[in-house]
């Protein structure tokens, strides 16, 4: 009985997360509007690092302690909004190198009311934030559950060459936390099927619609499907907690036998204080509950 009441959450908001996604302005209809050639747009260049943002691509490195690298590639797209509205889409030219940092940001975008020193807002992929269903790999994470924004300030928009330019870079922040989890069951890893996590505090998100600043956002447990069984048995989850006080989770666990197991991990506040971290969770010890009665108790007393 209490997977259940655990599991229903998590189907619940989920469809919650799916119908934002429903609601939102279809993506064909966007790209004819970003593309369409007007005199009202403007080609914007922006140079963009991504700094100590752990974003795409997340590409672990191993040392004291493990690591995620963070680079461009040329399949990105970021969205441009000023006040809530979609101006464009920026395409994405890495520098030179194998696992570049910093990047050319440049598209066309709608300069209908803008003006030097106005505040643009940089979001990498999209502007709905999606954490349910996720595999527990660190690829799905980057191509499906990954999101960072950056801000930057106008400083000129050029009518005679229908150009913008902006006052700095734009550096770009992780909007939620990497997560490596490990199980162990007397000492020894297990691959569950299946495992959920829950926040004490109540906040962990699995989904927002964005449209200028977070807003609907849904809270509640993040359940996690493996894909398959990790060879090294670890699992990541991209999770944004937005309690920045000290945390605890709990974990409902289904084995590979599918036995059910229950653990808790303590996460400091030093850790909920920014999104953006990678955070290893190795060795959770996790046991199977015990329904028994309390030591001294009757069952069925009045």
């Amino acid at each position: 009985m209490k997977a259940t009441r655990f599991i229903i959450p998590v189907i619940l908001l989920a469809a919650a997360c799916q119908q934002m996604e429903t609601d939102a302005p279809d993506s064909k209809d966007i790209t004819e509007i970003e593309t369409e050639t007007t005199e009202a747009f403007y080609t914007l260049s922006i140079q963009a690092s991504k700094g100590d943002a752990q974003t795409k691509a997340l590409d672990l490195v191993s040392g004291t302690p493990d690591y995620l690298d963070a680079y461009w590639k040329n399949t990105e797209k970021v969205k441009v909004y000023k006040d809530g509205s979609l101006l464009g889409t920026l395409d994405v030219v890495p520098d030179a190198g194998e696992k570049p940092t910093m990047a050319t940001l440049t598209g066309p975008i709608n300069t209908d009311g803008l003006a030097a020193n106005d505040e643009l807002t940089l979001i990498i992929p999209r502007e709905n934030w999606d954490y349910t269903s996720q595999v527990g790999t660190l690829a799905s994470i980057e191509t499906t559950y990954d999101y960072a924004t950056a801000s930057v300030t106008i400083a000129t928009v050029d009518e005679v060459n229908h150009t913008i330019t902006t006052t700095g870079y734009a550096s770009f922040t992780n909007e939620q936390s990497i997560y490596r989890f490990g199980f162990k069951v007397g000492g020894e890893y297990i691959d569950p099927k299946n495992f959920i996590v829950s926040a004490s505090r109540g906040k962990l998100v699995q989904c927002i619609n964005w449209n200028g600043s977070a807003w609907a956002s849904s809270f509640g447990s993040l359940s996690i499907t493996p894909a398959s069984a990790a060879g090294d048995h670890f699992y990541y989850s991209a999770i944004r907690n937005e309690s920045t006080e000290e945390d605890s989770y709990s974990f409902i666990v289904t084995g590979s036998d599918d036995a059910l197991y229950l653990g808790n991990k303590t996460i400091p506040a030093s850790v909920l204080d920014a999104p953006g971290k990678f955070i290893s969770a190795k060795s959770i010890t996790i046991s199977k509950p015990n329904f028994a009665p309390a030591s001294g108790t009757t069952e069925n007393a009045l």
